[in-house]
């Protein structure tokens, strides 16, 4: 329960940061919070941690976007060792833009489509 009332709060804590810092700023906070942090035990499995961040939105009030959803996953793949890199695409037709994360070959907060888009922004993890 604990877990899952943190992954809430990162959630609430990013859309925040998104809103009134960007996404540059959010990210360095985030980074430099985790570089912090002891790291965790690589104890969990890298779908497992992702699946906890996802039952975390059901916490919430109001609707989180992938932006801040991708942001919380690459945050807690890096703190239990994991080394992810989040990613940032856009495409023009039809314009959109989506975030997401990378863990080798795994990929976390996906979207049909997601080779259509070229990554316009690219955050390494600290591991």
């Amino acid at each position: 329960m604990f877990v899952i009332s943190m992954n809430a709060a990162l959630l609430v804590l990013s859309f925040l940061g998104t809103k009134f810092l960007g996404l540059d700023r959010t990210v360095r906070l985030v980074s430099g919070l985790g570089r912090r942090c002891r790291p965790l035990f690589r104890s969990r499995a890298a779908a497992d941690i992702a699946a906890g961040v996802q039952r975390g939105l059901r916490f919430l009030p109001f609707p989180i976007e992938c932006l801040d959803q991708a942001i919380v996953t690459w945050y807690m793949l890096n703190l239990r060792g994991h080394a992810a890199m989040l990613r940032v695409g856009m495409k023009l037709s039809p314009v959109s833009g989506h975030a997401w994360v990378v863990n080798g070959a795994q990929v976390f907060v996906t979207t049909p489509g997601l080779e259509d888009f070229t990554v316009v922004a690219e955050y390494p993890g600290w591991v």
